[in-house]
């Protein structure tokens, strides 16, 4: 029988994937009146280029007054493209992403609502502002020897001055990379000596949930280790929050902020016209097990894989506020970032989302009007579990899009949103891509129902399929309903114009390419298309995939066992499988919550619900208490370190994990006794 729908759409003709049928109907003679129709015809071999092209219209990415853009490759048969090498996308094509972001926006009006935990107020920053300021920073990069092809690197909060320090390397034609101030420091060498950055921008402090924490001594020990390492590193500008400021003198190249702007010598912002490939953006793989690859992105892809994530399949029109919580070390900054020319204006929070009170972010929504809200499944969770109830606390009445990613949406969640949570006409899209594309695979639309647990569609221009785990080359098994490896089959346009570095190529193709060759990129997802109702259920990473006697399932399924359970606080599950083990069994740790116990019946309570929900095979061969869970600073889970350590290999952690000494918690485990794959009796905590 099929779900029950939790969301049904409603004007659709208001929306903006509409009028771009619309559009595209008149221009091409068609007459495409679904989301499917649009999709198969956005992804088809002899149509996939013009949707890309007529989106790069549409979206107006071009400079003013440009009528016609090129093709997006020179090879009109798609398939006969592979996808490594990356393709080149609209070679004749010239642009500037600060121009492009830049460009709109009446000069009195709000760019940007910024608010700041610690700080009391709103900073509002017009479009007028926000230019001033980047020019101001232009001029004195410009004056600093910054050049096309140059890096300039942030570890800096998600504050106005960062979009601002951003744009202006842009308007010049430079990359941009930057890391969060809560990495350590040597999180922020591993990155940022692999760029070689001619300016480091850092923030020498921040607030997060009440607690000052001030950066002087990370900025002298990473700022002493990249000089060291590497003589292009010009200047590291720190821009002032704590009192006393920092010693400049203890910081290798150390400058004021304010110092660093009387370089400029009062220079109109101008903006260099770069090819469409031109690289503009280096983001960071997440790194839990080594040193993380250095991803360069174009500026004309992310810039159109952006605009038509966001535009075209999530809905953000002229009039909307955004918001999307994010740190700068997170692709979602990026996303974020593109999105200030992408509605009317945006809310932009640096702090806890959970101090000084749990419901700050709503409270912040309401007063500034959100419309579109951006944020991920631990918030959801969290506010479900604390009862919070924003619908009846707050006038959300805005409020039309919440947009979710990071990890796995469950069931629960979607539940919850809509009969107990959010106001019921706001659509809850849960979307998944990731660094590697600037975007999405799979997503939302305002064209058609919403159903718990599930991912709406796949995302336009992207080929998406789901390839059979098991087998080496690439069978499909979508049209089976079977789980399976998430692929795309065709190229687009924000695909990694390169990795960085020498050994960058391999990298490049050994993390996409080594399982299906070149022409089927495999994006280390596990997937499930659900044959009633079309939707899709993101199950995990698929070297985190499960596989006791050969049934292959995602931990997301036990998450969405152990989420119901009102006493646990989190949880993790991972697979075990020693040198000497014949066969892989399912470990599931939980954390409880303050004041609950862990006992027997709870694990007993926990494996009948698996087996309920799913099969016999799913149910945990051990459930034990743990004091913590491992995350890395962007809210991910680290499945494969604690897999790796309870399997008895070797594993590297990088600065990434947010709580690195908790792992030591899992190390216990190793020498658990063989059960042969039978169930056995719960432990109480170790």
């Amino acid at each position: 029988m099929k779900k029950k729908a939790l969301w049904e759409p409603h004007d659709s003709h208001l929306t903006n994937v509409a009028k771009f049928i619309r559009h595209v109907n008149e221009k091409h003679n068609l007459q495409l009146q679904t989301y499917e129709d649009l999709h198969r015809w956005s992804v088809a071999a002899d149509s996939l280029q013009s949707f890309w092209k007529d989106a790069y219209l549409f979206l107006e990415l071009a400079p003013p007054h440009t009528e016609r853009v090129g093709n997006m490759l020179e090879d009109e048969d798609t398939n006969a493209i592979p996808l490594f090498p990356p393709p080149q996308c609209f070679t004749s094509d010239f642009l500037n992403v600060a121009e492009l972001l830049l460009r709109n926006g009446n000069a009195d009006t709000v760019a940007i609502h910024f608010v700041r935990e610690g700080m009391s107020g709103t900073e509002k920053v017009t479009w007028q502002d926000l230019r001033t300021r980047t020019r101001a920073v232009y001029d004195a990069m410009v004056s600093s020897g910054v050049q096309v092809g140059d890096v300039v690197a942030s570890v800096i909060s998600n504050s106005v001055d960062a979009m601002v320090i951003c744009l202006a390397a842009l308007s010049i034609g430079a990359l941009w990379s930057s890391a969060s101030c809560d990495l350590g420091q040597d999180a922020i060498v591993d990155r940022f000596a692999q760029v070689s950055p001619k300016i480091v921008f850092a923030d020498d402090g921040y607030i997060y949930a009440g607690k000052l924490i001030e950066l002087e001594d990370r900025i002298r020990q990473w700022s002493h280790k990249l000089g060291q390492d590497d003589n292009k590193l010009s200047s590291v500008v720190i821009i002032p929050y704590c009192q006393p400021p920092v010693d400049l003198s203890r910081i290798h190249k150390g400058c004021s902020f304010e110092r660093f702007l009387r370089r400029g010598t009062g220079r109109k912002l101008t903006f260099k016209h770069l090819p469409f490939n031109h690289p503009a953006f280096i983001l960071y793989s997440s790194g839990t097990t080594g040193t993380p690859k250095c991803i360069v992105h174009s500026a004309g892809g992310a810039a159109l894989k952006v605009k038509t994530d966001m535009i075209l399949q999530h809905d953000i029109r002229e009039d909307d506020v955004v918001f999307q919580y994010t740190t700068t070390a997170w692709v979602m900054w990026l996303l974020n970032f593109i999105n200030v020319s992408s509605g009317a204006s945006m809310l932009l929070y640096d702090g806890s989302p959970f101090h000084p009170h749990p419901t700050i972010l709503l409270q912040l929504a309401e007063k500034i009007g959100v419309s579109i809200f951006g944020t991920s499944p631990r918030y959801l969770a969290e506010l479900k579990a604390r009862k919070i109830v924003p619908r009846e606390q707050f006038n959300l009445s805005k409020l039309r899009v919440v947009t979710s990613t990071g990890v796995v949406l469950s069931e629960n969640v979607f539940n919850w949103f809509y009969e107990t949570g959010f106001p019921p006409q706001a659509q809850l899209i849960s979307m998944s891509g990731g660094t590697d594309i600037a975007g999405c695979f799979v997503g939302g639309t305002p064209l058609l129902p919403i159903y718990a647990g599930e991912i709406q569609v796949k995302a336009l221009g992207m080929a998406v399929d789901i390839m059979d785990a098991a087998r080496e080359d690439a069978v499909s098994v979508q049209h089976l309903g079977q789980a399976g490896e998430l692929v795309c089959t065709k190229p687009f346009p924000s695909q990694p114009i390169a990795f960085w570095g020498n050994a960058g190529n391999e990298k490049y193709r050994s993390s996409y390419f080594e399982r299906f060759g070149p022409y089927v990129w495999c994006q280390g997802d596990f997937i499930q298309a659900e044959k009633d109702t079309g939707g899709l259920v993101m199950l995990g990473r698929s070297d985190g995939v499960l596989n006791p006697s050969g049934v292959r399932f995602g931990s997301a399924e036990i998450y969405a066992v152990t989420e119901a359970f009102p006493e646990i606080e989190d949880s993790i599950c991972v697979g075990q499988r020693r040198s000497n083990d014949t066969d892989e069994r399912v470990l599931l740790f939980v954390k409880m919550k303050r004041g609950h116990k862990y006992t027997t019946n709870l694990a007993t309570n926990l494996k009948a619900a698996a087996q309920a929900k799913y099969s016999p095979r799913h149910v945990p061969s051990y459930i034990f208490e743990v004091a913590d869970i491992p995350y890395t600073v962007n809210g991910k889970k680290c499945e494969i370190n604690v897999k790796q350590i309870v399997s008895g290999q070797k594993t590297a952690v990088s600065g990434t994990v947010a709580n690195p000494e908790s792992l030591k918690l899992y190390e216990q485990f190793l020498h658990l006794p063989a059960v042969g794959g039978v169930a056995a009796v719960p432990q109480s905590k170790l």
